[in-house]
């Protein structure tokens, strides 16, 4: 039986398996772009699916609906993740660098702020 942990990255990778089959399919991806200009171009495409997810959030309780959190959730991921295609190489480092720094996180040098729900960095 599969842990949380590998269904979760199982999903992750066929998400950005499909990102990239996507733009591949359409003809997306074009790293001679300079890179604010390719962002620039997709800034509406995230915008569209955050203030979806928003959307969602802030419905009542009796028009809630799970299914449709988590669609408008994993659109933002989807889009997200094809911006950082669109940046090539520079988006797959900048990948690892947020990965790596938040790897190094422990409770050692950051603390979780219950207050602001955000991981702060600790005062030693």
């Amino acid at each position: 039986m599969k842990t949380e942990r590998e269904i979760f990255i199982k999903s992750i990778q066929s998400l950005a398996e499909s990102v990239y089959d996507f733009h591949d399919r359409w003809n997306l991806i074009n790293y001679n772009k300079p890179s604010h200009e390719a962002m620039k171009e997709r800034k509406e495409l995230l915008a569209e699916e955050v203030s979806e997810l928003n959307q969602e959030i802030d419905k009542t309780d009796e028009l809630k609906s799970i299914k449709l959190l988590c669609r408008e959730a994993a659109d933002v991921l989807y889009v997200s993740v094809g911006h950082l295609l669109a940046l090539g190489k520079d988006g797959l480092e900048a990948i690892d660098q947020v990965s790596q720094k938040n790897n190094k996180k422990t409770s050692k040098t950051h603390f979780f702020d219950k207050k602001v729900k955000k991981v702060k960095k600790l005062n030693i």
